[in-house]
């Protein structure tokens, strides 16, 4: 007869450590297998790709695959507690081959949506008469952080949170308060792992001012649009000046995700505008013309919208910041702009 886990001894910690974490060695190395597979063979176009900054991304996407593969003892928890012993030290070896298969499917998917199409379009930038880059050939971004992945780990940490808090209260109102301190222990390290992200990148960001004809990219998640400032003209009336500044959108048709259809509409996200000076008060425009920012693009389309302000003669080191309307849950999205304590990226005027 199989035996049977008894609730009354708890979670086995020594025996879950024992079978996951050699396992992490052989899943750590499959993940390096594949990015060496992938700049080998594509050889020299991931070359702009071997510097500090791209290097530091890496390591921190290491982490967070890292940081999931810990997700394993939660399932490794729950099975103990449901399951014969002989049939959870079977079970767990499926749960390990689908969460390497499900961390390969991610890892290429960003490799070949996200990452790979990127450094072609900074090589054929690069080759355009006239055209000005940022340092390193990094594209000016509104996020430090692969957006579908820090979609998917808000996603993943709000569910974490969800299944962790409801595991814990049923643990306990069904009189096993040892599975729910471990339920709990879990839920907080996860949320601890999470915000440590959130605030590593965030103090890993830096305040950028792009020349005038830089691009600053917004990422919509399987497609990119990209922002620049195509004029600025300058009257004084008494004393005030007034700005107006022309801000062309561009759909980049290049940054399309293969499972977009190549002809769909996008619209834009709401956008918020505003000047801001070296004293960091802030300027909202008095009126716009041209087309609205939040006008729909198909691939490759491009518009210019007008917006003039009123600004004070003793404001110096005039920048325009565009950015994404603050709101919930970009506060909490690894890398966002908008989260907490993220630099932002500026308009050079």
């Amino acid at each position: 007869m199989n035996s049977t886990s008894d609730p009354a001894k708890g979670f086995d910690v020594r025996d879950a450590v024992r079978f996951w974490e050699p396992k992490r060695l052989w899943y750590n190395a499959v993940l390096i297998l594949v990015v060496v597979l992938w700049v080998a063979l594509t050889w020299p176009h991931f070359r702009p790709a071997l510097n500090l900054v791209a290097l530091g991304k890496m390591l921190a996407l290491a982490l967070l695959a890292n940081i999931c593969y810990c997700a394993a003892y939660i399932a490794e928890f729950f099975l103990q507690a449901a399951l014969p012993a002989v049939l959870w030290r079977r079970v767990r070896i499926t749960i390990w081959i689908m969460g390497l298969l499900l961390a390969l499917l991610m890892e290429n998917y960003w490799i070949a949506d996200e990452i790979y199409p990127d450094f072609a379009q900074n090589a054929a930038t690069m080759a355009a008469p006239g055209t000005q880059r940022t340092e390193s050939m990094s594209t000016a971004t509104n996020t430090n952080f692969p957006a579908p992945l820090a979609v998917m780990g808000f996603l993943v940490a709000g569910g974490g949170a969800f299944v962790g808090l409801a595991s814990m209260l049923i643990l306990w109102f069904a009189r096993k308060p040892r599975f729910a301190r471990v339920a709990g222990i879990a839920m907080g390290t996860g949320a601890v792992a999470y915000f440590g992200l959130l605030t590593g990148f965030s103090l890993a960001s830096r305040e950028k001012a792009l020349a005038r004809g830089q691009e600053k990219y917004f990422c919509e998640i399987d497609c990119h649009l990209a922002y620049s400032i195509t004029d600025v003209k300058t009257r004084t009336e008494g004393s005030a000046r007034h700005l107006v500044i022309g801000l062309r959108t561009r759909f980049d048709e290049t940054t399309i995700s293969s499972a977009r259809p190549k002809d769909a509409l996008l619209t834009p996200s709401p956008r918020e505008v505003r000047l801001v000076d070296l004293a960091r008060r802030a300027f909202v425009p008095v009126s716009s013309t041209g087309t609205a920012l939040m006008t729909p693009l198909q691939p490759g389309d491009s518009y210019i919208t007008e917006f003039e302000f009123n600004i004070p003669q003793d404001a110096r080191g005039l920048r325009l910041l565009l950015n994404t309307t603050p709101g919930w849950p970009d506060r909490v999205v690894i890398g966002d702009e908008n989260s907490w304590m993220h630099k932002k990226t500026y308009f050079g005027l």
